[in-house]
Order: C-alpha cells, then structure tokens, then sequence
C-alpha cells in the first residue's frame, strides 16, 4: 500500500493526513473549549493568506510575541528569526523530515502551542526528555559536514513566505535529511509512537523515522543559541497574560551588555565539538542537569495565543480592563515597568541585576521544588551585605540566624594570582534558615523538598546540585556552617569540638566553599568526584578533569531571604515578621543586660546567681559551640 493511500478501514495514511487528524487531537485533548475560542480568534484575525489558505509568517509571528523586528537599523534582539525557525520546525511534528519547515497554518500552530506551553503530557509518552529532543531539532542549524555553514533560514525582508504557503509542503531542512540508517543510539522513536499509536498509522510513521538518528549527528550553532537565549533572558519574569513589550521595549546599551554577558555565561557551560556547535548529547546533558528551566520563558510567550483581548468578557465594555491592556502588544502606550523581585530594605544590591535574576531562575526551584522561583512568584529580602553592614562576623550573625527562611547566598569577587583580577561571582541556595548551634541540626524533616546546590554564575556557569542522600543532614555536615573562629563553610565536614584544639572545617564531595572570619578571602573547591558530600559533581563534568582550589579575593558578599508568593494567604507569619520579632527582642534582653546591677563587691552568691539568670536566658554560657549551621 503507498504511502499517499488510506487503508481500507478509511485510516488517514500520508503524513499530511495524520498531521490534520493529530491536530485535531491536540485541539481536543490540550485545550479547554474557552482557550480554543480565544485562540482561533488570535490566528484568523491576523492571519494572511491566498484562497482558503490562512497562515502566520514571521512578521505576524515577531509582531504578535512583541519580539523586535529584525529590519530594524539597530536591533539589539534580533530572535525573531531564531523563533520563526523554531516554530517552522515544531509546527510539522511529528514528521520533521517531510513536512518542515511547516507554513504556519493554524493545524501548525495549535501543535506549536502545545509543545511549547508545557501541555504534552498527553502526546509525548516521555514528556520532558521528548521535549528536549524536539528543541533541540528546532535550534539545530548546523550541517554534519559543513559545520562553519550558515543556518539554512534568513531573515524574511520580502514576502518570500508568501511563496512557500502555496505549496503543498517546503522540503525538509537540510539537517534533517535521512542519513546513516544504521545508526545505533540507546534512543527509540517514543518521540512521536504516543501521538500517532492510537492513529493505528506506526508503518507510515516509520518511513519518516529517520529524522532522530540525523538529529543526534546535527549541530547547534553559537550563534544561533546565544540569540534565543538573549530573548530567553530577556522575558524569564514574563507571567501569564503579561505584557510582553514591558520587556523587550527599552533595550539600551547597558541592559543588553548585561544580557549578553550572562548569555555568553551561560553558553560556556556547553561543551562544542572540535569541528564547532553544540551536539545533541551535549545540550541534553547540560539543559538536564544544570539548565533545567531554561525554557521556561517560553510557556508564558506562547500562552498569550490563548488569549484574545477581543473575547475578553470579564469586564463591562464600557470600563478600562487592565488585564486587556497588559497584552495589547500593539498599543502604542507604554507598558508598565515590571515589577522587581527585590524587596526594599537595609541595601540595594551591587551583584544582582535582572539579567542575573534571570541566569538565576533557569536552575534554581521554588521552594516548593517543583518549578523555577519566578514562577512561583518568590521575592527576595535583603539580609545581609559587606557593603552595607560591613566584614563582621557579628553583623553576619545577627542578620542572618535570626532570618526563619531559605536564603540565596552571593559573593562577587576577583581571581587571585589571575592575570587582568579576573572576576568569579559563586553563590548558594539553601533553602532551609540558618540555625543557631550544632545542637539544632537533628533528623528533623527538611523545611523545604528543594535541595541546597553550590553555583558559579561567571566567567561560565556550574552547577553543583544537592546530593538527596544527605537531605536529612547530620550534624558535622550541614549544607553550611558559621562560626566566629572559622568563618563560614558550605558543603564542608565540619570537626569535633576540642579544647585543646580547633580545626577548621574540611572540604568534603564534590564542591565546598570556605570564607575567612574577615569575610575578605574565600576558597571555591570543585572536583569532578565526590558522591559522599552535601553537593554532588557537576552533571557536564568530566572523571578525568583535575579538581581545582580557586582562592578569591572578596569585593562583595551579600545574602537574600526568600519570601514567599504574597498572594498565597497563610496563617504564619512571614519570615519578615519574624525576624523584626527577634530583634525586638534581642533588643529588648541587651537592654536588661545593661540593667542588670552586678556589683563586684556584691559576694558571690549575687554573682553565682546574676550568672545564673542570665545562662537561664541563654545569654551567656559555653553549651554551644559559638557557631551556627543550616
């Protein structure tokens, strides 16, 4: 039976028949009849077309998704065509190799939609690894042979698109034609079985099989990835229904320094081939383990096609509706600045700035653990900062034990012994609050699921993740540790305690760092091994890479405490309460402290017993270790 005939049961058998059909399961299967209203009213009253045939190109696409245009003079965010090509790729799924680049009809788009707003668990049998695979296709430019060629799309600054809607489907890109059919990969085709099993249309889906054994041989070019993740970092705090031009419309010089250069961060943490671009092995090993939320951004951009402002019957006609306004991406007014993740308080930071904000939230968990921390709507408190409270020990303890909440530690500082004082910003999450003592740190459950994990944000990005085995965490080996005689310590043992001896703590598993009590030097140890630790080896890390020691000269230091969604009603109080709380009453034992009237002439007996009241309060005494730990 051929490929373009039906079976005699009236099966749809050509690839362009069961990509109608699996169209419309999506249609049914993904949206609710409400977002499928809103979204049909998106498409056709800004679709273009000849005849019957209505289709977005790229300008309709850029202009919709308010990503600049790419003809303008100067255009420091020039990812519409990264995005057009992406969508051309995806809209033809799942036979890439016959069908892409799709036009983007409106079967085209809904599938789209569904791929890149997270709603595949119903069409991809192993949803977040399939997902994977498919951008990567999307990205992947590069030709096995030529790899220093450019990508095989461009810019459209004609009606070029107009040409291709008219026929029946444009070939295949280039790096997706079939090679090497034995080719050998512990990968199967679960990528499109799941959609197209209940289709009973296998055999036709196996002559179009072969584009994921010549995805694995593709590359992605650098610069083609450095622009999608200059967007990516651009609109990371987008929500849903937010204004996308609140964004991407005031794009100076400074901001897209600042941007490029965590882009340029970001994409050290890849490993390329010799021969140039990044291979699919490499990608889906450095998104997976360190960059799991790195496409994130796109779920919100892409769920503003699930919203007309024309459909919008929430509010009388006759009034303003701001959630309206929020998305007209073509109002000429301009759109309120999005609000800051950085909550007021005793220092504005010297090390955070949203293009940072945004590296953070492509591998840091809400609390909950379940998805970044700008999806979850967290705030940041200031706490503590060098610059602002000073190198002490005591200013450190003070603002931070008494903070009842997780904690994102930051330390800016220069290489020593490096050529040109070459900067190194680390940092930390830890989820759990600080701890007064060692005696605290008992089996007790962990106050969030998220694990603690060790960062480097630049010159490249790591990650050092939480080993789950030490969640529960045993008093000598808390995920951080502070002491007035060692300084503090993340991710190290730390040693007994002695009178006639203090030993500081020592490295241990696969990443630890170690600041001196004059908060001015710090030691960052990483080594590619190391299982028995609190933070386990980098996931693109090799066995055979040399562990490194780099000594750092601290320029800032600076911590932040985890708030909470405001929206989220809760009976506790906010850890911001708490900590007001303790220092009021901190406040309020220092002044009975000096009150206190303890004569030396007074006999011991008054002595003995003024002793007595104030060990009783815990204000004195040597039970504890003059420490505190997480």
């Amino acid at each position: 039976m051929g490929l373009n005939q039906s079976t005699e049961y009236g099966q749809p058998s050509s690839p362009e028949e069961l990509s109608h059909v699996l169209a419309e399961r999506f249609e049914t299967k993904c949206f609710s009849p409400l977002e499928l209203t809103h979204f049909k009213d998106n498409f056709f009253t800004r679709a273009t077309g000849q005849g019957d045939l209505k289709y977005w190109n790229e300008k309709i696409l850029s202009d919709f998704l308010a990503i600049p245009d790419c003809s303008e003079a100067e255009c420091p965010l020039d990812a519409g065509p990264v995005i057009f090509r992406m969508v051309s790729y995806l809209g033809a799924f799942p036979f890439q190799n016959t069908l892409a680049p799709s036009v983007l009809t409106f079967e085209a788009m809904v599938k789209v939609v569904v791929l890149l707003t997270e709603r595949y668990g119903r069409v991809l049998r192993r949803a977040r690894k399939d997902r994977i695979r498919l951008l990567f296709g999307s990205l992947a430019d590069v030709g096995r042979k030529d790899v220093d060629q450019p990508a095989n799309y461009k810019c459209d600054k004609e009606n070029d698109e107009d040409h291709s809607a008219v026929k029946s489907h444009a070939p295949g890109f280039s790096v997706d034609e079939p090679t090497n059919d034995n080719y050998e990969d512990d990968e199967d085709d679960d990528l499109a079985l799941a959609a197209l099993e209940s289709l009973d249309a296998i055999e036709v889906f196996k002559h179009d099989s072969r584009i994921d054994k010549a995805v694995y041989e593709s590359r992605i070019s650098i610069a083609t990835f450095r622009r999608l993740l200059m967007l990516l970092l651009v609109t990371s705090p987008l929500k849903p229904l937010e204004s996308v031009r609140a964004y991407t419309s005031d794009l100076r010089e400074e901001r897209m320094q600042a941007v490029r250069k965590q882009a340029d961060n970001i994409l050290a943490a890849f490993p390329r081939e010799e021969s140039g671009g990044i291979s699919y092995k490499a990608f889906a090993k450095t998104i997976d383990t360190s960059l799991p939320y790195l496409f994130d951004p796109l779920t919100p951009l892409f769920e503003h096609l699930l919203f007309s402002k024309n459909l919008n019957l929430s509010q009388k006609r006759d009034r303003s509706d701001s959630t309206t306004e929020t998305i007209d991406e073509t109002s000429e007014t301009p759109p309120p600045s999005p609000e800051s993740i950085m909550l007021p308080g005793s220092f504005r930071s010297t090390i955070l700035n949203p293009s940072i904000v945004s590296h953070l939230s492509f591998f840091l968990p809400s609390t909950n653990g379940s998805q970044n921390f700008l999806r979850d709507n967290l705030r940041l408190h200031p706490i503590f900062s060098t610059a602002a409270h000073g190198s002490s020990l005591t200013s450190f303890s003070h603002n931070v034990l008494t903070w009842q909440s997780g904690t994102l530690l930051l330390l800016e500082g220069a290489v020593i012994g490096s050529h040109n004082e070459k900067m190194v910003t680390l940092g930390a999450y830890l989820p759990q609050p600080w701890r007064s003592g060692s005696s605290s740190q008992s089996s007790r459950p962990s106050v969030s699921p998220a694990l603690p994990c060790l960062f480097q944000l630049s010159p490249n990005h790591l990650l050092l993740p939480g080993n789950p085995s030490t969640s529960i965490q045993q008093p000598d080996t808390p995920a951080a540790y502070f002491s007035t005689h060692s300084g503090i310590s993340l991710g190290c043992r730390i040693p007994p305690a002695s009178r006639s001896q203090r030993l500081p703590p020592s490295p241990l598993g696969a990443g630890s760092l170690t600041i001196d009590t004059s908060l001015e030097t710090a030691e960052f140890h990483v080594a590619p091994f190391g299982h028995n630790g609190v933070f386990l080896p980098s996931g693109t890390s090799s066995t055979s890479e040399p562990a490194t020691k780099t000594h750092i000269d601290i320029y800032t230091l600076e911590l932040w405490g985890f708030v909470p969604n405001p929206d989220v009603s809760s009976s506790e109080k906010s850890a911001i309460e708490l900590q007001k709380a303790k220092w009021d009453f901190e406040s309020r034992e220092a002044e009975r402290r000096r009150n206190l009237n303890i004569k030396a002439g007074a006999g011991d007996s008054a002595m003995e017993g003024a002793r007595w009241l104030l060990e009783t309060a815990g204000i004195i005494g040597d039970n504890h270790r003059g420490g505190g730990s997480l």
